[in-house]
């Protein structure tokens, strides 16, 4: 149980992903929903239908406005289906025409013209102390714009880069990257408070707008750990070394390196086709399906499509060792998958050496990170596998990512932008 607040406060937590929707990205704003709850603040969470509902939202506290892709009008039809595991298709991450026209995200039409006005009814009635606008998605912080208006804290939380390592190709037209540079701008220099999940965004951030910002990463929760998840029998081949990834990886991420690195170790000893094998959980894009099905990768792949959040995490405690896969090319990244890997136990290796995962890995002495593209050096890392060099990471590793400790550090940020508005 975490500690009570000295101050407990009314806070709306606006978020587009929030659970149901079984999603890395619904994960740090439940949890800190939840944990700041459970240090004594009443907090309302403002989401949208697209991420689903649950039959407890009303007593959660969760509020679900309308949001014009959770209908007809909703042109990638099939896209939420394949992330949630409704359909097996291939996952297709092209935003499409419209997703690629709308600045800075569709969600502005489908979704905004229904948050704000819910917003600013919820602050009639509740009366909040501060609001946190969490993205992506980026039109999300529109609500913590309206309410600030009216006296309300708010505190801008970036879980990804927006014009810094965007994880979306840029604008093609110098019209679009204006408006989405004013945005932004207006966002980091309006906003009481500012918080990223990793340094290299916070520096960012500091050198770009002068903006003081506090880097409080994604995180675990240790309550996870009674998900009574239960792997089917010859999930994992105890005979074998079992590597594992979990999720998506989408367009910019690949297993490649590490799949070259198997094919030339089996051509050297064909007995490793025996002895190791990459087990992966989540949706696939075409090109990953094709991937894996090429002859010199498929006798090592295992792939499971897409199991229940339970079951992902007792997978994760399963493994040998858990693959973690960055772009390569931002610097920032540092998902919650990663805190969901330290929380398991398990060596983890990282394809992003100079990313924030591959610096918090091997600092945290968790595991090895190795570039995000270079088969011989994955070749390297998996021959220090093979050899029983690397090791379990320690305790250490895993608590100071638990997110009733984050909480707690959130719980102070939203007290200096409460302290920032006043002296406004």
């Amino acid at each position: 149980m975490s500690e009570r607040a000295d101050t407990p406060r009314r806070i709306l937590l606006v978020a587009y992903f929030y659970p149901p929707l079984n999603s890395i990205g619904a994960r740090r704003p439940a949890a800190l929903a939840k944990w700041l709850r459970r240090r004594g603040h009443d907090v309302t969470v403002l989401t949208s239908v697209q991420s689903g509902s649950a039959p407890d939202d009303a007593a959660a506290g969760v509020v679900r406005t309308r949001d014009l892709l959770a209908t007809r009008l909703n042109w990638r039809g099939q896209s939420l289906d394949v992330t949630t595991g409704r359909s097996d298709a291939a996952w297709d991450p092209d935003p499409g025409i419209w997703g690629k026209l709308f600045v800075p995200d569709v969600q502005i039409v489908s979704w905004m013209p229904f948050l704000v006005p819910a917003a600013r009814r919820l602050q009639r009635e509740r009366r909040f102390d501060a609001v946190i606008s969490t993205a992506p998605i980026e039109v999300g912080h529109a609500a913590g714009l309206a309410l600030q208006r009216g006296g309300v804290a708010w505190v801008a939380d970036f879980r990804d880069g927006w014009r810094f390592e965007a994880p979306r190709p840029d604008w093609p037209l110098a019209l679009q990257r204006r408006v989405d540079d004013a945005f932004e701008r207006l966002v980091v220099r309006r906003a009481d408070a500012l918080v990223t999940v990793s340094e290299p965004l916070s520096a960012d951030l500091r050198r770009r707008h002068g903006a003081a910002v506090e880097t409080l990463t994604n995180g675990f929760d240790p309550e996870d750990e009674a998900l009574d998840g239960t792997l089917p029998d010859g999930t994992v081949d105890p005979r074998k070394l079992t590597l594992v990834h979990t999720g998506g990886l989408g367009a910019e991420r690949t297993l490649r390196p590490v799949l070259e690195a198997l094919a030339r170790l089996a051509q050297e000893d064909p007995s490793v086709r025996d002895r190791v094998e990459l087990v992966l959980a989540g949706q696939q894009t075409a090109a990953e399906r094709d991937l894996y099905a090429a002859p010199a990768h498929a006798p090592f792949v295992r792939h499971l499509g897409y199991v229940e959040r339970s079951t992902s995490l007792a997978l994760q405690r399963a493994a040998d060792v858990l693959v973690l896969v960055t772009s390569g090319v931002r610097t920032g990244e540092a998902t919650g998958k990663l805190f969901e890997y330290l929380a398991a136990g398990k060596p983890i290796l990282v394809l992003g050496a100079g990313s924030a995962a591959g610096t918090i890995v091997p600092d945290a002495g968790a595991g090895v990170a190795i570039p995000t593209h270079d088969a011989d050096a994955a070749e390297g890392a998996l021959r220090q596998i093979l050899a029983g060099g690397l090791a379990a990471p320690p305790a250490s590793a895993r608590d100071a990512f638990a997110y009733p400790a984050l909480a707690a550090r959130y719980e102070r940020v939203i007290e200096q932008a409460i302290a920032t508005r006043r002296g406004s």
